[in-house]
């Protein structure tokens, strides 16, 4: 301290205290990245947590897999989750944040064309060109009985109900009576027609109690018939009856037996269009038909080979500030749509949105009105809503602290293959964990007028349908079922759309013929959409106002129970189709399903009963037309409901663990396998040592050795983290190959073949570590028992060791690594392989630390070695933490004096900060002694002149006891001990 700080006025002795031993606040806590799947959550972004809690909430709980069910409706959860079972392990411990990457599946923009490059999945081939066996996409298409079935008129609108995606070699047949009457004529040849038929292309009658029958070639190794209805309490329903697991599809033996093996799932199917329509357990007609757009090969809903995609709202629209007639929702202002953050496809299936509290303005300072957004559970109605998220008083004015992209944000991410790193664009930081908004340019501009308010939305897209089909030869002799027009369906067999104009493949015995039964059958077939409420009583509410118009998500109009089907309604329709909802649609695709607006919201005569009718407001019906938009607000009818559509995980559903390791081809590159460039770009994410803190990697789980050195070569390059990494083979799931029943195939290796085998890797790093073999633990949610990767125990490990001790004690040995003892963090109750002495022996030798399970003492890790082959300090995991955390500690103290001068006193004060740091990881026995060397002989004159404070810390690491050595001496009887 400065002589002036003392205050001198009569003589005396003046002491004044400095107290520097006081210990500088230390950096913020740092933690581990994991690197996995997660049943939802931002994908591919890493997101920080500080508690499971939080955990569950963004990114759900552990996944042991094996759930089964109705895969393609509800998603794949048949392989464990190792990543969530990592977070849980290590954030049990409460010592730290954890930082997660959860996986979605990406391609390389130079992804090679026919190879795994591609993300996503689909079935083989193109159904276009042989519609007998060369798999695609089947649609079956139903019109509602009349008298006339099944004779030869079938007036109406066929819509679909349900749809099989089919593997090369297979097909879809449907079986019945023949809708139609007439004769086929082949040259000079006439044949009657059969009254019992089947094939593609054929109309036919469902049985009085709405149940039909198909014929799918392949299936089970052979051709097998399903009979089947619309009815789900029944066991008849579609959904009992077919496969729903596409993973069956893989060839057989690869994950499941072979008598499991499927050649076919069935995807999507529309319930609740169906018993709108009073199709379920009535007699119907219908048709099977390929579904693909056109084109060679046709594409359509079989070919999603593409990454993850977002879902989105349509475009929110404003109300009709005109009177007058010629009205039309689809001339009304975009306002602004919603998109999804990084969720995939979860947030279509699982989160709807809710836009209420719309009122006008109320202020002589503001032309702008306000309105809520609420994201709410899919599953819920209106009368009990379950509320995900919600932003009040929100306005269109962008210069308002309330401007809807101000409150709820604006920001995406985009990763920069050339730069290998996230960039992030934008101008409002996101306050919502779900979405962020897309503003119209000239609402954001402030150019439209301010008394607009959201009053509508653009519904999704769906493919286009036609109004004309109708029979026809082309060419002679060959007979089809097709569109005169070009809107979607039809153009014959060459035109856009869905493909009815096919060769109508028809079986009557053994003898394949060309059939024209249907020769006096016109309609229309098109592709369903989801019910819109249509009036404010639906669903017994007593308060009619809280009803919400817009997408209803009840199994019928009056009910209040969900209808599953609903996410089907709104899934990706083709690879590489992102637009729809007013985003514009591509040929065969409609941009919209529908535009919902309040503008067509009309009152029952005089009472409060009020309903939505389409083109009301056209017509001069609906409330907003006879006076103001205002009126419908002021009733109470304030809000709507719109969907989410088109989110896509980018993942193979086809297998149980889109991400595993036998996935990857034997030198895999971005280009030619999705999985390594997923995961690879997943890691890059975290590469930045400046844009993300940790001081652990752990990808659990992932084996192939190119990805795992690519972690370890991470954290060395970052210098301040040390990778957890997983051997090949030491356990294989039955993700990665079926076992026959013989469990014995589980365990693909040695520990004397994984110990040659990292040797032979040179991997070299004290930034690394590896352990051996699998553990097993049980599934706290469900109590099942799951093999889980070392890493994952690990995890648990160093986080208890911190809690209890400090980083830089070993995690390992009975007190901090005992795993039956709780040290996990989740119970750990077996070993995949019960190893010798000579086993630990080898392992350790080659850098592997064995994980140990001793009758009388329980499962113990038995080793903490890094994968330095040379011997020093840092070979052991204990060191390698302690200096990772001195590094990032003292980097962060050391940011105190950047730019301050370089002179003695700013020397002196950075010492102040870096020794008691020093002194107390020394109290604590993480070193045995230190020095801090900061002065003129560190920092020289020319070092001061290249605007350099250079300083010395040298730390002498406290070693951990791994060996024990106690010498027995035997003695004789009088024998002296000092002898």
């Amino acid at each position: 301290m400065s002589v002036k700080n003392f205050k001198f006025v009569s003589p005396g002795v003046f002491i004044n205290e400095i107290d520097n031993s006081f210990i500088p606040r230390s950096a913020e806590a740092i933690g581990p990245v994991v690197v996995g799947r997660a049943q939802r959550g931002l994908g591919m972004t890493p997101i920080k947590v500080e508690s499971y809690s939080e955990f569950v909430e963004m990114f759900g709980d552990t996944v042991p897999g094996s759930s089964g069910g109705d895969i393609s409706r509800y998603g794949n959860f048949q392989s464990p989750m190792y990543g969530t079972y990592a977070a849980k392990a290590f954030l049990n411990a409460n010592v730290a944040p954890l930082t997660y990457v959860r996986l979605l599946g990406q391609q390389d923009s130079a992804a090679e064309a026919g190879t795994a490059g591609l993300a996503g999945w689909e079935t083989l081939n193109d159904p276009l060109n042989d519609i007998t066996s060369s798999g695609g996409t089947y649609g079956l298409f139903v019109w509602n009985a009349s008298s006339s079935v099944p004779n030869n008129v079938l007036p109406g609108t066929g819509s679909l109900a349900a749809v099989w995606y089919v593997n090369s070699g297979s097909a879809v047949y449907l079986s019945g009576t023949v809708c139609g009457s007439g004769s086929i004529t082949t040259g000079s040849n006439t044949f009657a027609v059969s009254p019992i038929q089947e094939g593609v292309g054929v109309v036919v009658a469902s049985t009085a109690a709405g149940l039909f029958t198909v014929r799918v070639t392949g299936a089970q190794g052979a051709s097998s018939k399903f009979t089947f209805g619309f009815d789900d309490s029944q066991e008849t329903f579609m959904r009992k009856v077919f496969n729903t697991n596409p993973q069956l599809t893989s060839p057989a033996g690869t994950f499941y037996p072979s008598v499991s093996h499927k050649t076919y799932w069935l995807g999507e199917s529309y319930e609740q269009t169906l018993r709108d329509n009073s199709q379920v357990g009535s007699q119907m007609a219908g048709v099977v038909l390929p579904i693909a757009l056109g084109g060679t090969p046709g594409t359509g809903p079989h070919d999603k080979r593409q990454a993850s995609q977002e879902g989105k709202t349509g475009w929110v629209i404003s109300q009709d500030l005109e009177s007058g007639t010629g009205y039309s929702p689809e001339s009304m202002t975009k306002l602004f749509q919603l998109k999804g953050r990084g969720h995939g496809g979860w947030l279509h299936k699982n989160c709807k949105v809710t836009i209420e509290r719309i009122k006008k303005t109320a202020l002589s300072t503001s032309d702008y009105g306000t309105f809520s957004i609420v994201i709410r559970r899919l599953s819920d109605h209106d009368g009990a809503q379950e509320v995900m998220e919600r932003f009040d008083l929100l306005s269109l004015d962008p210069t308002s602290v309330n401007f809807v992209a101000r409150k709820i944000g604006d920001r995406y991410a985009s990763w920069d293959a050339t730069a290998r790193r996230l960039k992030e664009y934008g101008d409002y930081p996101n306050q919502s964990k779900f979405v962020y908004v897309v503003m119209n340019s000239d609402v954001e501009a402030g150019a439209t007028d301010p008394a607009m308010l959201p009053f509508g939305y653009y519904g999704p897209p769906r493919f286009s349908g036609s109004t004309d089909l109708q029979t026809g030869s082309y060419p002679a002799e060959n007979t089809y079922f097709y569109s005169g027009s070009t809107n979607g369906l039809g153009g014959g067999p060459a035109g856009p759309g869905l493909k009815t104009g096919l060769s109508s493949y028809v079986l009557s015995g053994a003898v394949a013929q060309q059939s024209a039964s249907f020769k006096d059958i016109t309609g229309s077939l098109i592709f369903p959409s989801v019910r819109l409420r249509a009036s404010s009583s639906d669903g017994g509410l007593s308060d009619p106002t809280v009803a919400a118009f817009g997408m209803q998500t009840t199994r019928t109009a009056t009910d209040t129970t969900f209808d599953s089907s609903v996410a089907d309604y709104h899934n990706l329709l083709k690879k590489g189709f992102s637009a729809g909802g007013g985003d514009g649609g591509a040929t065969g695709i409609d941009d919209f399903s529908y535009v919902f607006t309040l503008d067509d919201v009309c009152q029952s005569g005089s009472t409060t009963t009020y309903f939505w009718r389409s083109g009301s407001r056209g017509g001069g019906t609906s409330v907003s037309y006879s006076g103001s938009y205002d009126d419908v607000l002021t009733a109470g009818y304030d809000s709507f409901t719109m969907p989410f559509f088109g989110g896509f995980d980018g993942f193979d559903e086809k297998v149980p663990d889109p991400m595993y390791n036998g996935g990857i081809p034997s030198s895999p590159t971005n280009q030619n396998s999705s999985i390594y460039n997923t995961w690879r770009r997943a890691m890059d994410t975290v590469a930045d040592p400046e844009a993300i803190n940790m001081n652990m990697l752990a990808t659990p789980g992932l084996t192939k050795e190119g990805l795992t050195a690519h972690a370890v070569n991470i954290c060395e390059e970052r210098a301040d983290s040390l990778a957890l990494i997983d051997l090949p083979s030491v356990y294989l799931p039955g993700s990665e190959q079926y076992d026959s029943g013989d469990r014995s195939n589980r365990i693909g290796t040695t520990p004397a073949l994984a110990s040659t085998a990292l040797r032979n890797r040179r991997v070299d790093s004290s930034y690394g570590c590896t352990f051996y073999p699998w553990v097993q633990t049980r599934d706290e949610n469900t109590g099942r028992l799951v093999w889980i990767p070392p890493t994952v125990a690990m995890m648990g490990v160093l986080a208890s060791t911190e809690r209890a001790a400090a980083v830089w004690f070993a995690p390992a040995g009975f007190n901090r690594g005992g795993l039956t003892e709780g040290a996990a963090g989740i119970p750990i109750l077996h070993v995949s392989e019960r190893l010798t002495s000579k086993n630990r022996d080898t392992l350790y030798e080659a850098n592997i630390n064995p994980i140990a399970s001793f009758p009388s003492s329980g499962i113990v890790v038995f080793g903490q070695k890094t994968l330095q082959e040379r011997q020093s300090a840092l070979d052991r995991i204990n060191v390698r933490r302690l200096v990772i955390f001195l590094k990032k500690q003292i980097s962060v103290l050391s940011t105190r004096v950047l730019f301050e001068q370089n002179v003695q006193a700013t020397w002196t004060r950075f010492k102040n900060l870096v020794e008691p740091l020093l002194a107390n990881t020394k109290t604590q026995y993480g070193i045995t002694d230190y020095r801090l060397i900061l002065d003129e002989t560190t920092t020289t004159p020319d070092l001061i002149d290249q605007n350099i404070l250079y300083a010395k810390i040298m730390v002498k690491p406290a070693r951990a006891i791994e060996y024990i050595a106690i010498d027995f001496v035997i003695m004789r009887t009088g024998a002296s001990f000092d002898d």
